[in-house]
């Protein structure tokens, strides 16, 4: 958007200092976005939703269609919902990789972060570079909540060896890091990140655009 971008901020600015209203309900919503699911997301999933159940009433073996549906309620913040569909499509295929991928995800979004574990470690047993890497992220976070730094270390390692496209891989990296007291390490992380943002493809950049704030962010911290 280029100069737009301060035209538009601009606009608003001054249309919220006339209703500070607008700017309590800004800060508000800022603030709930993780227990808030996107609203494009509610909006585009409506219609597949239906579909999806309407398969499993016609076919209820239909393992697929409760992938696709627990990974859309995994998306829309409601893992409970998720993890009864993946518990019923594991029962038929208890070693898939995304399933066990999606159990351990959908376990950690429901709080808790132990028991994500278990079918996170299998998934990449069975498929070590499943989704380029994005078990070993889940777990790291996981870890983190543990207060296992230094497993989780390992899991970011691995998941940037995977996937060395990944702005937020090298940006959490670089904050467990600086958790464990590797100052030096935290700033080669965090380099990377800068780094990887700086190759990237516009189409990815736009897309990691939140987590190349947030690595300057961290980088002004250390």
């Amino acid at each position: 958007m280029g100069y737009w971008t301060y035209y538009l901020a601009m606009f608003f600015l001054s249309f919220a200092l006339a209703r500070p209203w607008v700017m309590v309900g800004a800060v508000v919503f800022f603030v709930a976005r993780p227990w808030l699911p996107d609203p494009f997301v509610l909006w585009s999933t409506m219609g597949r939703i239906r579909a999806l159940k309407g398969q499993i009433a016609v076919n209820s073996s239909n393992v697929t269609a409760r992938r696709d549906l627990a990974r859309i309620y995994i998306a829309r913040l409601q893992p409970r919902s998720a993890l009864v569909l993946l518990d019923e499509a594991r029962a038929r295929h208890p070693d898939d990789p995304e399933l066990l991928f999606l159990t351990g995800l959908g376990r950690l979004r429901s709080g808790d972060p132990e028991g994500a574990l278990e079918p996170l470690i299998r998934a990449v047993e069975v498929e070590p570079r499943l989704l380029y890497g994005e078990p070993f992220r889940v777990a790291a976070e996981a870890l983190v909540k543990l207060g296992r730094l230094e497993e989780a270390e390992d899991a970011l390692d691995r998941y940037v060896g995977i996937n060395s496209s990944t702005v937020e891989g090298y940006t959490q990296l670089a904050r467990v890091r600086q958790s464990r007291g590797d100052g030096e390490g935290a700033k080669r992380a965090i380099h990377e990140a800068l780094q990887t943002f700086a190759q990237l493809p516009g189409y990815q950049r736009r897309r990691q655009i939140e987590w190349w704030l947030r690595a300057h962010y961290t980088k002004l911290l250390m």
